[in-house]
């Protein structure tokens, strides 16, 4: 059973580290970005009170624990915060005995050396199979790769594999049974096979990706567009879809999801736009349920 109390007193640094947060220590207090929204001042304040971390972003009105910080910015649930952080623990890369530094927002001065790329290949790992098969997800496009990294903390060297998909500013979103995260910048990432731009599916996740790839694998006409997270629905994919004749959208029945879907609806202009319908939270989730998915027209 893994304990949450003790995931609260995660090293503030290793966490700030792992999930790719810029920051810097002022006082007894440390600054962060709120990388989960479009922000270039520090308005995250983290201090350590009675053992524990907890956080307040003055910008977003949001605050909490650790599993509260790694459910904002990677947009996981409650459960999936809790096995990222999980992870860290067992990896053992506490930064307990390092000496501390104070960090500006300087880009130049931003650490990115604390996990790294050492392969890209197609998935051959029996765990990660055994890990999309359990996701409902026999069928594996050639745009899924198996990404083998490295956690680099006290001069220890941890090694780690995941699935992951390449977005468009050449970083990886990448997934295990374990950890859901980006290496490098997080964007959209958009595979292109119809050239007549007839269709494009938008998903909101990865696995909701692999969800219509194992459903449309027999007819290879249409683009895909994985948003990634709804905070890179920006102008630029907005620009590319308002190129096609028909858009279906596979987004997250929740609030973020449902927003997601007006602003495609209310910018892109001119297309015929549907979404799937399902109960589940998502459409892979759908696909796990075996429940039956409809398809609505939204304009």
């Amino acid at each position: 059973m893994i304990d949450t109390e003790k995931l609260k007193t995660i090293d503030a640094e290793t966490v700030l580290d792992v999930l790719n947060v810029p920051y810097r220590k002022t006082g007894d207090r440390i600054m962060a970005i709120a990388t989960y929204r479009d922000e270039r001042t520090a308005s995250i304040s983290i201090q350590e009170i009675g053992g524990k971390w907890l956080w307040k972003d003055f910008g977003g009105g949001c605050g909490g624990s650790w599993i509260d910080l790694v459910m904002a910015v990677n947009n996981l649930d409650y459960l999936e915060a809790i096995k990222f952080l999980n992870n860290i623990e067992n990896a053992g890369v506490h930064m307990e005995n390092r000496e501390k530094k104070n960090f500006s927002f300087g880009r130049q001065e931003k650490k990115s050396n604390s996990i790294k790329i050492s392969s890209i290949s197609d998935v051959t790992d029996k765990d990660l199979i055994d890990y999309l098969h359990s996701r409902a997800i026999p069928f594996m496009p050639d745009w899924l790769k198996q990404v083998d990294y490295t956690v680099i903390k006290d001069n220890k060297t941890y090694l780690n594999s995941a699935v992951g998909i390449k977005n468009s500013a050449g970083g990886y979103a990448v997934r295990n049974q374990k950890i859901k995260m980006n290496i490098g910048k997080s964007a959209y990432s958009l595979f292109a096979k119809d050239s007549k731009k007839e269709l494009v599916f938008v998903a909101e996740g990865m696995f909701d990706g692999l969800s219509i790839a194992e459903k449309m694998k027999n007819n290879r006409l249409y683009d895909l567009i994985i948003l990634n997270s709804t905070n890179n629905l920006n102008s630029e994919v907005i620009k590319i879809l308002s190129g096609y004749k028909n858009i279906i959208l596979v987004l997250d029945n929740d609030v973020s999801g449902k927003e997601a879907q007006n602003e495609i609806s209310r910018q892109v202009k001119n297309v015929n736009i549907h979404k799937l319908t399902f109960k589940a939270k998502d459409l892979n989730e759908a696909f796990v349920l075996k429940e039956k998915i409809g398809v609505a027209v939204c304009r």
